[in-house]
Formats: structure tokens, sequence, C-alpha cells
């Protein structure tokens, strides 16, 4: 039998299922709340039994998010650079050295990246460790060095989270070595001072990018450099190189729950990819359609810059209100269909990024006495956009292209349909 508590947590997954979306739960968020409860192993099957007993289907959550594609020449768009700005240099320096910035907090360990910080398993640590023993070479460590005093970690994550959890935090006990198998089951508070000695003093190379590289040049080496065992998505990028006011303010907004609401709850946050909605949001509303020059990648780039670079006192609670008041618009407009594509009533369309930056940086830009006009013809909006989705060609091609054109037809269409509603 399941607790009053685990049918608390469930019930409240049923009502996302049945209000929000439509009769379905992704099984990501699904198994997001059942590990958060205990006893999981025994738990498990009897909740997923609980809620489709009450009619909730579980499906997967890979098509329920609308991509846009790519269709840009990445190289010719990065293009000119000064290519005396490209700098990199070898930095040869003792694993003491290494180990001193990780406990004085001078490398960033990218704490959102958590999960991926932990992927390697206790044997894998231990024969990184193991390695340094040996006297084998560790491969070399990259790091965005813009900050001198706090370097962020390009490549190398898992192997530094291993070094610290052994010798900083000293919670890693060895484990499956291979040749030194006597110092199984040791810390290193137990580690011979011979031992020790020789791994500090092993020598370990490491890249330094040095001040001044563009913001775009720095995320494409972070895209060729990175080897990481889980491959970066481009907003975990951004992230780590855009360090400032704008990466704990798209956490912020991801987490209202009109945000959660509005995209019915179908928005992952493990890798990010709820912030990168945000930051569309905020790109297009800040910088404008006009400025976007066929590379989402880049075009968000600019975004994270430019919001760190040009924030003041009261933007983060004005940006706030108004990013609410436009979802809060949109749900009463569309329920539990907004940022989707129309008219198909009958099955939920995947939540489409393309929709969702120009459907709230349109709404954004209309007064607040506007945008209760809008949901007072809600119907009309409703109608005129269902024969949009339906019988206009050029729209219907734009919403999954991410060419120039593409993406000024979809702002033009949908603009001139907010447009001509407002004015009825």
């Amino acid at each position: 039998m399941l607790s009053e508590k685990y049918r608390n947590e469930l019930d409240k997954l049923i009502g996302i299922a049945t209000n929000y979306r439509d009769g379905t739960l992704s099984r990501s968020l699904f198994m997001d709340v059942i590990f958060s409860l205990p006893e999981i192993d025994r738990k498990t099957e009897l909740c997923e039994n609980y809620i489709v007993d009450k009619g909730v289907q579980l499906v997967s959550g890979d098509d329920d998010v609308e991509d846009v594609k790519e269709e840009g020449d990445y190289a010719e768009l990065i293009k000119p650079y000064d290519t005396s700005k490209i700098d990199i240099s070898p930095k040869p320096l003792s694993l003491d050295m290494i180990l001193a910035r990780l406990e004085n907090d001078e490398i960033d360990l990218m704490p959102d990246f958590q999960r991926k910080g932990g992927l390697w398993k206790g044997i894998q640590k231990s024969q990184l460790i193991e390695s340094l023993l040996l006297r084998i070479p560790l491969p070399a460590f990259y790091f965005d060095g813009s900050n001198n005093n706090r370097w962020v970690v390009i490549d190398g994550l898992q192997r530094l989270t291993a070094l610290k959890e052994f010798f900083i935090d000293k919670t890693l006990k060895l484990s499956g070595l291979e040749f030194l198998t006597d110092l199984n089951g040791i810390g290193v508070e137990d580690m011979p001072r011979s031992y020790m000695r020789r791994m500090k003093e092993t020598q370990v190379i490491t890249y330094i990018i040095n001040p001044g590289a563009p913001v775009n040049l720095k995320y494409n080496i972070f895209k060729r450099i990175n080897t990481g065992g889980l491959e970066l998505e481009p907003q975990e990028i951004r992230h780590a190189l855009c360090q400032g006011f704008a990466t704990k303010y798209l956490k912020e907004l991801a987490n209202e729950e009109i945000f959660k609401k509005s995209t019915g709850y179908s928005v992952k946050t493990d890798r990010m990819l709820d912030r990168e909605f945000v930051l569309r949001f905020l790109t297009f509303y800040e910088l404008g359609v006009s400025e976007y020059k066929g590379s989402i990648d880049l075009f968000l780039n600019s975004g994270m810059d430019y919001i760190n670079k040009n924030y003041y006192e009261s933007y983060g609670e004005d940006i706030r209100k108004l990013f609410i008041m436009v979802l809060n618009t949109s749900m009463n407009i569309f329920g539990k269909f907004a940022f989707r594509r129309m008219p198909d009533l009958d099955k939920r369309r995947p939540i489409s990024k393309a929709l969702f930056e120009t459907w709230t940086s349109i709404l954004a830009r209309y007064s607040r006495e506007d945008l209760y006009v809008l949901e007072h013809k809600g119907e009309v909006i409703i109608e005129r956009y269902r024969i949009m989705c339906s019988e206009d060609e050029e729209f219907i091609e734009s919403i999954g292209s991410g060419k120039v054109s593409s993406v000024k037809k979809r702002f033009e269409k949908i603009g001139g349909l907010i447009e001509k509603v407002v004015k009825l």
C-alpha cells in the first residue's frame, strides 16, 4: 500500500496531467518526483500503477519539445575574428597547485552540473588515483581563464571532481585498484607519505584560454574541446562561459510556477533546457528579431552577454513581472495548448521553442491594457491562429527552421495576427 505522502505527490502529478496536459505525463517528470521519495526501490511500480489507474498515461519525454533546425553556416557566421585573440596557453602545473585552487574555490566545478560531475563511479575515480601513484600521465586539463581568480572547467570535470573528493573532501575510499591492490579501502589520510609526495609533485598539463577571446569564439572552442562523459548542451556551455547576473536570473525565471504551467511541465530542467527557453524570450525581447543573423546559438550567446552587461538595479524585478504577465496572458488565451502548433486538440502537440520565443517576446511589447483586450478576444485569436497553423504554408514551414527569413516570417505572421486583434 502507498502511504499518504506518496499519494499526495502522485495526486499532484495527476492534476498536472489533467489540468495542464492532455492526460499524459512525461516519464522524466514522473521519475524526478518518484526519486525524491523514500524507499524508491519498493515503490516505483506501485506509483506507476496508481496514476495509470487514474487514467494518466506515461509517455516518453523525447517528443515533448519541438526544436528548431539550425541551418546557417556556423563557421561563416563567426568570421571574421582577429586570430591574435585566439590565445590558448599551455601551463604546466604540479598537481599540488591544482589542488590548492580546488581547495580555495579558485576552479569553478559548475555546481549546476553536479549530475555530470558524478558520472564516474568509485572504481573509475580510484583508478585515476592509482594512475598518479603509478606515474601514468594524466590527460590535459582545459580551462577558461578569463577570470584568473576562478578558472572555469572546459575539459576535465570528472577528473577534477575525483581529485577533490579524494584529496580535499576526503570522502573517496579507494576500490577496484588493478595493481596496488593493497591500497583498496584506504582514504587520503591513510596514504603513506612517500605516495602523497609522489602524487602531489606530479606534473599536470593545463591549457588556459586567456582573457580577451570573444564570447562566441570561446563558445566554439568549448564545443570543440569538451570531451566529457556527457556532451554538454549549448545552454550548459553558455552557463559556464557567461557567469554573472544572467546565469542566476535565468534559473530564477525558469523556476517560476507560471513558466512550468504554461509549458505544460514539458521542459526538462536537468540539462538547462528550461533556462534556454527563458533566454530565448529575453534575447528576442532585448535585442529584437532584426539582430538575428542565422545562428540561434550565437544569438543566444549575445543575449547572455547583453543581460550581464546591461542590467540595472530594478531590471530583474521589472522583467520578472513582464515575463509572468505574458505567460499568464498566454495561458488565459490558449490554456494547455500555449506555445504549440494548432489546431490538433485531440492530441497534445510538443511545446515549440520557436513559438515560445515568438509569442512571448511579441506579447511583451504590449501594454497591460492591450493584453487584457487580447485575453477577452481569446476565441478570435485561437480561431485565426488555427487557420494560420493549418492553411498558411509559409508560416507552417517557418516554425521548424532557423533561417533568418523563416524566423522573421513567423514573427511577422504572429505579430500581424496580434496587432489586428488588438485593433478590432
